[in-house]
């Protein structure tokens, strides 16, 4: 414990890389504690490993948090800062549908490798292996016990420790547990951004089987989420499930949950479209009414589901409930997948306990706090990263001017 450390970062994720880059960049002798052998791992595994970094629509409308901190943090890393960052870090960068950003290499290794030369470059130092299990603050200063028996010595922590989601790769509760013991409090953490398990066997049926959809949460507020839906044996995945997973998940705790799917969100007035088709398509029978508007599975549960006849012609029959069961289709959510499965957590520290200008913590005077262990969740599409790196970089701007 011989070396006192300007800044001394927990984590080596999104926000504690950046933050680490900065704070080191600033001339802050700057140390960075990673448990894992490895770091990044959680920016590896990113957008299906490709890492969409962050989103040009990126705005407090896509976050479950105060909208003033998101307000405060876009203020001090926009879309547009993020963009011209890792380009300047040597990433050749695409964008993509619904504005979403990745590396044009393909691989999130891309933006992992930019990061750690960068880092290595500017005299920061990070040791992995090291899990911190103890924060004593001092009137002046912090000293941090690893797991491993190293007691490191620092001006400023900043806890970049991610959140419970993805345990295979480095998720852990250890930054609430830290957090907690320096006076924060826990919101209880939930998975987010993750398959929702539905009550309706006969959906497995359908299992593999991807469409574009609206799907709309029965909660209070209602969610919309509109995208690819994707049918799993035990329920539904894919964006239009992931970007009402963040509500459901909440309402969750109050019980099941109902969700309406819209299997033509491109229509604008389905009644008419489906009267024009009864006019013209009448005398064919179900099946074949609805050849060539949905996939064939889902043409068969859908006539066993309302109970249609099969063998007379659609103009013969009371269509109304399936038609409307084509823009409504109830299915009843009574779980989230598990942590492993999970690509974010709602809940964590409680927001309105740190400083939106600095993300220093109101109770402890040194301490920073970044990232998903903050009670701060996006939807799909890059906004959790950007959050991220948005932290740990205004973080770093505040302890840059102190």
């Amino acid at each position: 414990m011989d070396t006192l450390y300007d800044v001394l970062i927990v984590g080596a994720g999104a926000s504690g890389l950046l933050c680490g880059l900065e704070c080191a960049r600033a001339g802050k002798k700057t140390l960075i504690l990673e448990k894992d052998p490895l770091p990044a791992r959680k920016i590896l595994v990113s957008g299906n490993g490709r890492c969409n970094l962050t989103n040009r629509f990126v705005s407090p409308d896509y976050y479950r948090a105060d909208p003033a901190l998101i307000e405060s943090t876009l203020q001090h890393f926009s879309f547009e800062d993020c963009k011209h960052y890792f380009e300047d870090l040597g990433v050749l960068l695409t964008e993509e549908a619904q504005g979403r950003v990745f590396p044009a290499a393909g691989k999130a290794t891309a933006v992992a490798d930019a990061l750690k030369a960068a880092l290595k470059e500017s005299g920061a130092q990070l040791l992995t292996g090291q899990e911190v299990i103890k924060i004593k603050h001092t009137k002046t200063d912090f000293i941090l016990t690893t797991k491993q028996g190293p007691a490191f010595h620092t001006h400023k922590v900043v806890l970049a420790c991610g959140s419970c989601a993805y345990p295979q790769v480095t998720g852990t509760n250890a930054g609430y547990e830290l957090a907690k013991s320096l006076g924060h409090t826990i919101i209880p953490p939930l998975p987010v951004l993750s398959g929702l398990c539905l009550k309706e066997t006969a959906l497995t049926r359908l299992s593999g089987i991807k469409c574009q959809v609206r799907t709309t949460a029965k909660t209070n507020p209602v969610a919309t989420a509109e995208g690819e839906l994707i049918f799993t044996n035990y329920g539904i995945n894919g964006p239009a499930a992931l970007n009402v997973s963040q509500i459901v998940s909440r309402n969750l705790q109050n019980g099941p949950v109902s969700i309406e799917i819209n299997f033509f969100p491109q229509l604008d007035n389905p009644q008419q479209f489906f009267r024009t088709r009864l006019e013209k398509f009448g005398s064919r029978k179900p099946k074949d009414f609805f050849a060539g508007l949905l996939h064939e599975s889902i043409t068969n549960l859908l006539i066993d589901f309302t109970g249609l006849r099969k063998q007379v012609p659609v103009r013969e029959q009371n269509m109304q409930r399936a038609l409307h069961t084509l823009t409504a289709w109830p299915v009843t959510v009574t779980a989230m997948r598990p942590w492993k499965e999970a690509m974010a957590a709602a809940g964590g520290v409680k927001t309105r306990e740190i400083n939106y200008n600095t993300f220093e913590s109101l109770l402890c005077p040194g301490l920073y706090i970044t990232g998903e262990l903050l009670d701060v969740d996006g939807k799909s599409g890059g906004l959790n990263l950007h959050f991220a790196w948005a932290s740990g970089f205004t973080a770093a701007q505040a302890i840059k001017e102190k």
